[in-house]
């Protein structure tokens, strides 16, 4: 009898799954590591930021007045 020869394809496959999953994984928890930071804000140190923010608003019609 001969020998048949051993079909991989689902070992590749549920090994490519693994691989998937796991960078899924991995860059979703580094998605939201930029969101936690140190310190506490307080409403008149983000008015400070907001003040010097420059708006860039492209009404012309009401500069035209």
């Amino acid at each position: 009898m001969a020998e048949q020869e051993k079909d991989n394809t689902f070992t590749v496959v549920a090994v490519v799954t693994a691989i998937a999953i796991a960078g899924v994984v991995m860059l979703k928890a580094d998605e939201t590591k930029h969101l936690q930071y140190g310190g506490e804000t307080s409403a008149q140190a983000e008015a400070q930021v907001l003040a010097k923010h420059k708006d860039f608003n492209n009404d012309v019609l009401s500069q035209a007045k």
